[in-house]
């Protein structure tokens, strides 16, 4: 039987969340699983989808693609209730998914059978950043308030990370978000640099994601001033969907300014290209929670990946990364060092990456723990798709 995914956003887009519902649903309809995604009317690009979306109304028409609350979005969520309940009429599913926690309460509204919540971040830890100081604590305690409700009613709970699984609670299962590698044509660092219009000397860290504030990408400019103490050409390669226009004046402040280039993120060839001509990327994060898709990503490019550790999300990254102390610039500037100057470091790290996700986020393993979401018997699985026993960070710099 069909299971009705529902996911609140615009879709798709290059974002992180986008990225890792397409995934999975991919991975559903090529494992012989009916699924059918329902979401926001707009997206930043087409998709060629092995799997039927229907969409809400175009009203109101929200042009913006990033995170986080606004007016246009509540109306659209009003929208999505009504929509569930015409999909459910006319596809009768088994069952409604539910990605974040809009979906959710959309979902628990329409009332027309069992919602499994599928949470990609933690509501009270990002909801407060978006708001001024005086509103942080209120937010976090209301933001709270909902997830606690949303858990309580849904049949089921599942989070995209081991941390965020922990963090609402011993009812919610961890789902490894599906990651393939990445296929394609291999490109030298310089060869790519040229295609940017960048610099084909000095070494080159990305940081390849969006811009929002649970983010922590500020850190980044404090980690190239450390970094460039040692690596006077060091620069930042920053490429992503957002506006880049604060993070640009963040850097002239800093006196980077002609030390940080911003290139869009859009499409596989612009994240190939930003991929190959780095040395490294850092991964930072503010919010406790998430799983970083821009880590996965890495992994699976064969790029070498610096980390804080609230980045790693518990998972069991062995020796995938170098993991950091969260917010703090100096930690990751000297972890970057490490990559840069040890070559045999950063070859290990390209290949634990990749065997990090053949071993951990295989589609048999995202489909049963899926299974197990819903109630389904599901295969035996083998040692090698079965779940880790323990979940701990990366190893740490040294």
């Amino acid at each position: 039987m069909t299971v009705l995914h529902v996911a609140c956003l615009p879709f798709p887009t290059y974002q992180g969340t986008q990225a890792a519902l397409d995934s999975m649903l991919r991975a559903s309809s090529e494992l012989g699983r009916p699924v059918h995604l329902l979401t926001y009317a707009r997206g930043a690009c087409e998709l060629e989808a092995p799997y039927p979306i229907d969409r809400v109304p175009d009203f109101p028409r929200v042009q913006s693609l990033r995170s986080g609350p606004s007016l246009g979005k509540l109306a659209l969520d009003v929208w999505c209730i009504g929509e569930i309940r015409r999909l459910s009429a006319r596809l009768r599913p088994e069952a409604v998914v539910a990605h974040h926690i809009e979906a959710a309460l959309a979902s628990l509204a329409a009332n027309t059978g069992p919602v499994y919540y599928v949470a990609h971040t933690s509501l009270e830890r990002e909801l407060p950043m978006y708001f001024p100081r005086l509103l942080e604590s209120p937010m976090a305690a209301t933001a709270r308030q909902v997830e606690t409700r949303v858990c309580r009613l849904a049949a089921g709970v599942a989070a995209v990370s081991p941390s965020l699984s922990t963090l609402l609670g011993k009812t919610a299962t961890y789902l490894p978000v599906p990651w393939r590698r990445s296929i394609g044509a291999a490109m030298t660092p310089g060869d790519a640099r040229k295609t940017l219009g960048l610099g084909t000397t000095g070494p080159l860290c990305l940081y390849a994601g969006n811009l929002d504030p649970y983010q922590g990408w500020e850190d980044l400019l404090d980690a190239l001033l450390a970094l460039r103490r040692r690596h006077p050409s060091a620069r930042l390669l920053i490429a992503t969907e957002s506006d880049p226009v604060p993070a640009r004046l963040a850097a002239i402040r800093a006196g980077l300014g002609n030390a940080v280039d911003f290139r869009r993120l859009a499409g596989e060839r612009a994240r190939r290209l930003a991929h190959a001509a780095a040395d490294f990327t850092w991964v930072p994060r503010r919010a406790v929670g998430g799983l970083p898709i821009k880590m996965l990503d890495a992994f699976s490019r064969g790029l070498p990946v610096v980390a804080t550790e609230r980045a790693t999300a518990g998972l069991p990254i062995d020796e995938a990364c170098v993991s950091v102390r969260n917010d703090d610039p100096r930690a990751l500037a000297k972890a970057a060092h490490r990559v840069l100057i040890d070559k045999a470091l950063a070859d290990r790290l390209r290949s634990a990456g990749l065997d990090y996700l053949d071993r951990h986020h295989r589609a048999a393993r995202f489909d049963a723990a899926m299974q197990r979401l819903l109630g389904r018997p599901s295969r035996r699985l083998s040692a090698h798709d079965a779940p880790p026993r323990s979940i701990g960070l990366a190893h740490p710099a040294r």
